[in-house]
């Protein structure tokens, strides 16, 4: 399936695999100790900046938490810094990653389900996995995994139904479908609800809104056209909302009618192809967020 579509935003996948991998065996395979020593090495630089600036996120120390922090502080640092300083393997490290960039590899920053169990910010290499932020599930891990993409089991979410088994697995959270801000649907289809924790409309990531957006939000639909939210549920999360901008659906049954309604609404409107929408939608969703999270849910 991922492979019939183009390349989405921070998609782990490699395009054109056979160049990649290529390059890939020419410069960064007999490398590979080098490079862990060179992406090492850029943490323990970054770690003391970034403990200070986000100490703690979701009530645990860092760097638990903190992939996507961390991925694109290292992403900053190779834009921002050259090989002064370094010495040794990293230095080595570092000479392998540029002669490899200038041949013509690639580097993205990525996003994805790594091994059905996490959710995980990381790098595509040619055709390396190289996670800089390994530690931030388990804080007794290396910080750094390199591996060869075809035995990483990192692939990109196929839809809706494969972003919510991830995300119980990992958040141990219960997914529902969003029937309660109808206009908010057709971009972010689903709520997560962790005991305990935090609710939110998902998924505010660049891969899953673009991915909505190229099935032109029939990957909404589906996800929308479930089960209708309990009496409960339905009144504690709309309580949220008493002053919120957009209409709130008024029993569950409404709601999933309406959320329904807005995908093919906005099909019709190709606001699929919109910027404008996407950033509206962003804008909204981030409000309706900070609306959720007034309350905290024990038991779904």
């Amino acid at each position: 399936m991922t492979g019939c579509r183009p390349l989405l935003p921070n998609e782990p996948r490699v395009p054109d695999w056979q160049s990649e991998q290529v390059l890939t065996h020419q410069f960064l395979t007999p490398a590979l100790a080098n490079l862990e020593a060179f992406f090492l090495t850029v943490r323990n630089i970054l770690d003391p900046e970034l403990s200070r600036a986000q100490p703690s996120k979701w009530g645990k120390p860092y760097p638990l938490g903190q992939c996507l922090e961390i991925s694109k502080a290292v992403q900053q640092y190779l834009e921002q810094n050259g090989l002064s300083g370094l010495d040794g393997a990293s230095a080595e490290g570092y000479t392998a990653l540029i002669a490899f960039l200038r041949h013509g590899g690639s580097m993205r920053q990525v996003w994805g389900d790594l091994r059905g169990e996490y959710f995980q910010n990381a790098f595509l290499l040619g055709t390396l996995y190289v996670d800089v932020s390994n530690d931030t599930v388990v804080s007794t891990k290396p910080k750094v995994e390199i591996l060869p993409l075809e035995q990483a089991r990192f692939v990109p979410l196929e839809d809706y139904g494969h972003f919510a088994r991830v995300a119980a697995r990992y958040w141990q959270a219960h997914i529902f479908p969003n029937h309660i801000v109808p206009a908010l649907a057709p971009y972010f289809p689903i709520i997560t609800v962790v005991p305990g924790g935090n609710v939110r409309f998902q998924s505010v990531t660049n891969y899953m809104i673009a991915l909505t957006q190229h099935g032109e939000f029939r990957p909404s639909e589906i996800a929308l056209d479930a089960p209708l939210l309990s009496s409960d549920l339905f009144q504690l999360l709309t309580h949220c909302f008493p002053d919120f901008a957009l209409d709130v659906a008024g029993n569950p049954a409404q709601g999933r009618d309406l959320a329904l309604r807005h995908c093919q609404q906005y099909r019709a409107a190709r606001w699929h192809r919109s910027n404008e929408r996407r950033t509206w939608a962003i804008n909204k969703v981030t409000e309706a967020n900070h609306c959720l999270a007034r309350i905290t849910v024990n038991s779904a």
